[in-house]
């Protein structure tokens, strides 16, 4: 079976032409963003992307309502989509036109 599906994604390859893609280095977050200008506001977005809201500020969800969509690196190991993190603003401020 497993073979099956690699010769399938190799014909699908050599036909589509697409053996030369590189990956889009562009997704990642610039390293200065809109969270350096809220004192604690990366902490505080490290901390929500385990769950824990408590230092979320509206300051700091403002900033990261300000972020483009990119990933941003929350710890050496893990990137975050910054549309997870207004998702996770908007759960901790409902309502709010932040």
């Amino acid at each position: 079976m497993f073979f099956l599906l690699a010769v399938i994604s190799a014909l699908i390859v050599q036909i589509l032409g697409v053996q030369n893609v590189q990956p889009n280095t562009t997704l990642l977050c610039p390293k200065k963003t809109a969270l350096d200008t809220v004192a604690g506001c990366f902490e505080a977005v490290k901390l929500a992307s385990g769950s824990d809201t408590r230092l979320l500020t509206r300051e700091c969800c403002q900033a990261v309502k300000a972020l483009p969509e990119c990933l941003l690196i929350v710890y050496p190991t893990r990137a975050l989509n910054t549309l997870i993190l207004k998702a996770i603003c908007a759960k901790k401020f409902p309502g709010s036109t932040l």
